[in-house]
This record gives C-alpha cells, sequence and structure tokens, in this order.
C-alpha cells in the first residue's frame, strides 16, 4: 500500500484532458497493441496523482479512432447498415475508455492504491440553434477521390464536404458548443465515493434537448478542451489540466526569433493572446479559450502541459497556467 507524502498538498479535484494522440499518434500502425502502450503510457502520471490522494477525473479526444470508425462503416456500407456520427463518437468513447480504464486500473494496482475505476458513457447538450451547425468545420474520417465526394453527395446529401488542395475532399461535420454535461453529476458521486472517473470522451456524444426534456442524438463533434472545462465547471474541480505534445504555450510560435514561452497568463492576457491570432484554433487555441472560460466562470485556475510534466505543472514549476 502506498504511504501517502505527508508533505504533499492537500487532495484536489481535477479534471485532466488527453489529447487524441495520447492513444493514437502520427505514424503509428494503428493496432490495439500499440494503442494499449500509449494508454498505459499517458496512465503512469494520472495514477501517482490518484495515489498522491487527488480526486480525478480523466477525459480524452477520440481522434484520429473515430474517424477509423467512419471508415470501417463506409467499407462495410453495403454489408452493415451504416451507423450515425454520433453512434461512432459514443463507441470511440467506449473502447478508448476501456483501454484507459484498463491500463489506469492495472497502473493503480502495480502502486497499490485501491481506487476503482469506472467509464461513463457521457452525453453533453448542445444547443440546435449554434451557428456551428449552419458553418461545420471539423474534419472526420477519410479523404476522398472527385468521384468518391460526387457519389457521397448523391448517397449522403447532408453531408459537408470541402476540398482540401493536394489531399481530396473530406468531410467536415458541425463543433458546437458544449451547453452541459449531461452525467457532471455521476462523475461527482464517483469522485466523492473515491473512484476514478473517465467522461467526455471525445467531447462526449451530442445531444440536443427537446421542449419536454427528452435528449436526442445529432451529428457532431464537440471539442474535447471546451467539454473538459465545463465538466470541471460542473463538478466544481479545483483546476482543469490540460495535457499535449508541446511542454507549454508559446508566444509568437510562427517566428523562431521571437518565439518565448507563456509560464502564466491572466485571463484577460489569454483573450488578448486569442485575439492576436498567434494561436492555431485547430491545436492550441481551444486549449487556452476553455482554460480561460474555466478560470474566469471559477476563479480557479487552468494547467496546460506534456503528460511527464504534469506534476510539477500543478506545483506551478512547469506549463503554463492559465488564472
Amino acid at each position: 500500500m502506498t504511504v501517502p507524502d505527508k508533505s504533499a498538498p492537500a487532495s484536489e479535484t481535477l479534471v485532466i484532458a488527453l489529447g487524441g494522440n495520447a492513444m493514437l499518434r502520427r505514424g503509428d500502425d494503428g493496432s490495439i497493441e500499440t494503442q494499449m502502450k500509449r494508454s498505459d503510457e499517458a496512465m503512469g502520471s494520472i495514477a501517482r496523482l490518484v495515489g498522491a490522494g487527488h480526486r480525478v477525473a480523466v477525459t480524452h479526444g477520440n481522434g484520429p479512432v473515430v474517424g477509423n470508425i467512419v471508415i470501417r462503416n463506409e467499407a462495410a456500407r453495403d454489408i452493415v447498415t451504416p451507423m450515425p456520427l454520433y453512434i461512432a463518437g459514443a463507441d470511440s468513447e467506449g473502447g478508448l475508455g476501456f483501454m484507459l480504464q484498463l491500463s489506469l486500473a492495472n497502473a493503480l494496482w502495480m502502486q497499490g492504491v485501491p481506487n476503482p475505476v469506472a467509464t461513463i458513457i457521457t452525453e453533453t447538450v448542445v444547443d440546435p440553434a449554434d451557428p456551428a451547425f449552419q458553418r461545420p468545420t471539423k474534419p472526420i474520417g477519410p479523404y476522398y477521390t472527385d468521384e468518391q465526394a460526387a457519389r457521397h453527395r448523391e448517397t449522403d446529401p447532408e453531408w459537408a464536404l470541402v476540398e482540401v488542395p493536394g489531399c481530396g475532399w473530406r468531410r467536415v461535420v458541425p463543433s458546437p458548443r458544449p451547453l452541459r454535461i449531461v452525467q457532471a453529476p455521476v462523475v461527482a458521486r464517483l469522485l466523492a465515493d473515491g473512484m476514478v472517473a473517465i467522461a467526455a470522451g471525445g467531447g462526449g456524444v451530442p445531444v440536443t434537448e427537446a421542449p419536454d426534456g427528452q435528449l436526442h442524438g445529432v451529428d457532431a463533434v464537440i471539442d474535447k478542451d471546451w467539454a473538459s472545462a465545463m465538466l470541471a465547471y460542473q463538478i466544481a474541480a479545483d483546476a482543469l489540466v490540460i495535457l499535449m505534445e508541446s511542454d507549454r504555450v508559446y508566444l509568437d510560435w510562427n517566428d523562431a526569433e521571437k518565439r518565448r514561452p507563456a509560464d502564466r497568463l491572466s485571463v484577460e492576457e489569454a483573450r488578448a493572446l486569442l485575439a492576436s491570432g498567434q494561436l492555431d484554433e485547430g491545436s492550441i487555441g481551444p486549449k487556452v479559450a476553455a482554460s480561460a472560460w474555466f478560470s474566469e466562470k471559477t476563479g480557479r485556475h487552468a494547467v496546460i502541459c506534456r503528460t511527464e510534466d504534469i506534476d510539477e505543472a500543478l506545483a506551478g514549476r512547469a506549463g503554463t497556467r492559465i488564472g
């Protein structure tokens, strides 16, 4: 049994967001063995935090796994009826959640930490009037030739396809802002009972809420950083931690001579940085925006860092702290 460190800071409630590359990176062969290896690597640091007494909810991206599920849908569409995108999202949430759950449970077992781990298939409420539904921007699935794109326009008229120069055509879907994580109270209860929760995978399964209160799945992909910030807000987390490949946020990233690290940003500084156009809207931008939103809403801080730096970042000695 792990002996608690008497000098360690008081335990906190943490929402820790893993990027999709925590499970499958560019150049990986995509095998389950490789994905499990990545999962084991990511969960070692999380297990240490749980062993130190922190209450932890883990969230994660689902790219490119959900894209692979869409490809399987396409390849077998003449044999098995293709499922809608929100079902593919739920499938990825369950499969990736299982792998992370297995890795984390094993890591905790090896450290002598008894906390159980549970994966929750999470629904995320979005507004059907969100402008994102009129302007889909999130790429999903494979690239298509001109001929394949034309065929999809006939068989799937609801699809939006955009041409990527030099690559072909690709399906894009809406990425609306999350309004509420339906299972947030379940996550809070699990953490209060000493369990570790894995939730909001891939941003959660997007649903809309009808006037009578019923929920209905909708084809969209929710940004996992925004979903993580919403979950952290709803469960009153002490900190939001967003993990990525880079060690911290950098100012003037695209100018090698001016590039410099941002160790700490106020909410106002983060918003100014976002407004300056320095941050990539498809990667680091949402991380900074979601972190600033969480800090502004709660008065607590968010941390953006590498997985291996998480302990130092929580102590204020690594990564970028916002708020």
